[in-house]
C-alpha cells in the first residue's frame, strides 16, 4: 500500500531523522498492507518554534482507520523499523478528535 499525506501538510525541512522516519512509514504501509496518512510534518502548531516537527524530525500519522488490534499493530511496526534508542513513537489524544500517532527523533538524541 502506499504513504499519503493530508493537502495541507508541508515537508519544508526533511532533517536525516525525518528521513528515517519517512522510510519506517513507508515500510510498515508496504509490510502490513495498509495505507498510512501523514497528518503534521513542518505545519501546524506544535509546542514551540524547537518542536522537532518545525526540524523536520517528527511526524504525524492519522490513527482513527484502525482497531485498537491494528493501531498496536502500526506503531509496533514502525518502531521495530526505528528501534527506540533514537527514536521515540505512541499514540497522542487516544479516544479523542484528535488522536494520531506521533513519531519523533528521541528528545536529546542526535541523528544520526
Amino acid at each position: 500500500m502506499v504513504v499519503q499525506y493530508k493537502a495541507n501538510v508541508l515537508f519544508t525541512v526533511i532533517a536525516p531523522g525525518g528521513f528515517r522516519i519517512l522510510s519506517a512509514i513507508d515500510q510498515t504501509a508496504k509490510k502490513l498492507d495498509c495505507d498510512l496518512v501523514i497528518t503534521s510534518a513542518c505545519d501546524g502548531a506544535h509546542s514551540g518554534p524547537d518542536d522537532p516537527h518545525h526540524r523536520g524530525e517528527a511526524y504525524d500519522l492519522r490513527s482513527h482507520d484502525f482497531s485498537p488490534e491494528q493501531k498496536d499493530l502500526v506503531l509496533a511496526q514502525i518502531m521495530n523499523c526505528l528501534g527506540w534508542d533514537r527514536f521515540y513513537g505512541f499514540l497522542e489524544a487516544p479516544g479523542t478528535d484528535n488522536e494520531h500517532f506521533h513519531i519523533q527523533v528521541k528528545k536529546g538524541t542526535v541523528y544520526p
